[in-house]
């Protein structure tokens, strides 16, 4: 098993936060990270968080790969569409300046919109984010 620096644990943990506060924002029951027990719909979902090494020689970065998934029940998934919309735009507006690490850039990857069963719904947020170390 690989072990994760010091350094990728510090901006995940750093984006982990960010990403939090920017999903209470937007119209949903609640923002749950990692798993969620049976909630309320339409409730938010912060999923895998993936980081790869974004450095130079004098720099410390980190690439994120950042998922949510919004879940939904209703007749279609126009609300659930709404909300990935919200979510994605929320998170594509993150804070330069969040803690230790500076957000570069936040790139979409993906917005999906899946019909799970009958009248159940995930929309899919995936984004692409790069951090610098503070002070690199």
């Amino acid at each position: 098993m690989a072990r994760v620096s010091g350094a990728a644990e510090g901006a995940s943990a750093t984006l982990r936060a960010a990403a939090l506060a920017a999903l209470r924002e937007i119209a949903v029951t609640r923002v749950f990270d990692g798993t969620a027990p049976r909630a309320a719909v339409p409730y938010a979902l912060l999923r895998e968080l993936a980081a790869t090494d974004w450095g130079s020689k004098t720099h410390d970065g980190r690439e994120l790969r950042l998922g949510v998934t919004i879940r939904d029940e209703g007749e279609s998934g126009a609300r659930a569409e709404r909300l990935a919309a919200a979510a994605e735009a929320a998170l594509l507006a993150l804070p330069p300046l969040a803690g230790a690490w500076q957000v570069v850039s936040v790139a979409p990857v993906r917005l999906a919109l899946v019909a799970e069963a009958p009248a159940r719904w995930a929309a899919l947020v995936d984004v692409r984010v790069r951090m610098l170390r503070a002070g690199d």
